[in-house]
């Protein structure tokens, strides 16, 4: 672990930016803003993409990447993480400018309702709002409706899982997801939430609280519909690359579901970045590997082309 990695886990373990447990919702948000804020202006920069345009998608905020006004392009929309209750457009627009940039498409944000203001399914409800939307108006931008990529971190990993199997129930085509160390199992009970869960950004206990604000209800918790780990169908999906960090307590989460998805006959790529915490996707300077995860997607993205 280098000595920026190093420098981030210092901050936030003195000042639990993510860390709900006595925090009132709106002060919480205001820290985790900041830090974000505070971790992009030291460990990246904002790419310049040719548009970027605010919209609302019947009832959904997005926010429209834009790099080139050719037709055609392909769609990249993004969940951004947060544990369903923190974080939003702003927070996440270095990482959708580059990846516009990078991929040269089209990258629609989406500005899903957080909990506790708005508990399951609401913020899954919303993704798949912002789905068909997409379908209906993406050309009006230059986009493809019939090339969609769902892409997300963490909590927006889930919602790209979900999606992917909503996609496939409802005859929606995607041609990949690309899923950044997701959260899909409601038990959270998977060994690396024990032997990452202190120390390393993402606590075991925030965890927790995370889930218990979007889903109060314990029989909610482990559904398939926010739990993709339960579906009982796993033949079909779309393409999908998995991305996980050594020291992330949701690493045995992405793991074993990239078996699910490999065991289904899906095409899946999975790779877990050595040395990495929970959220390297957001600091993509903070070490080599972090900015490499962005090519591989790259990469991944091109490998699936439509």
């Amino acid at each position: 672990m280098n000595w920026k990695l190093k420098l981030v886990l210092l901050f936030t373990n003195l000042r639990k930016p993510i860390d709900g447990e006595g925090t009132d919702i709106k002060s919480l948000r205001k820290k985790s803003e900041t830090a974000a804020w505070l971790g992009a202006l030291l460990f990246d920069r904002e790419i310049p993409v040719a548009k970027v345009t605010d919209v609302n998608a019947d009832g959904v905020p997005l926010r429209i990447y834009q790099n080139s006004n050719e037709v055609g392009q392909r769609v990249i929309i993004y969940y951004h993480g947060g544990g369903f209750v923190l974080y939003g457009l702003n927070s996440h627009d270095h990482i959708c400018r580059r990846l516009c940039k990078m991929n040269n498409c089209i990258v629609v944000s989406v500005n899903y309702r957080l909990a506790p203001e708005f508990t399951f399914p609401v913020a899954h409800e919303d993704a798949f709002t912002a789905i068909k939307w997409v379908v209906k108006s993406i050309s009006n931008y230059g986009g493809d409706p019939l090339d969609l990529v769902v892409a997300g971190d963490s909590a927006g990993g889930n919602l790209s899982a979900c999606m992917a199997h909503r996609c496939k129930k409802e005859n929606v085509r995607l041609s990949a997801q690309v899923l950044i160390y997701p959260w899909v199992d409601g038990k959270l009970n998977n060994p690396s939430i024990d032997r990452n869960g202190e120390g390393y950004l993402l606590t075991k206990e925030t965890m927790f609280w995370f889930q218990k604000q979007y889903t109060p209800r314990p029989e909610d918790q482990c559904v398939p519909a926010v739990s993709p780990c339960y579906e009982t169908d796993f033949a079909g999906l779309a393409p999908a690359f998995i991305l996980t960090a050594e020291l992330d307590p949701l690493l045995d989460d992405g793991y074993k579901y990239y078996k699910q998805l490999e065991n289904g006959r899906n095409a899946v790529k999975y790779q877990e970045y050595p040395g990495l915490v929970h959220g390297f996707f957001s600091l993509p300077f903070v070490d080599a590997q972090a900015l490499k995860s962005y090519s591989d997607i790259k990469d991944f993205l091109i490998s699936v082309k439509a």
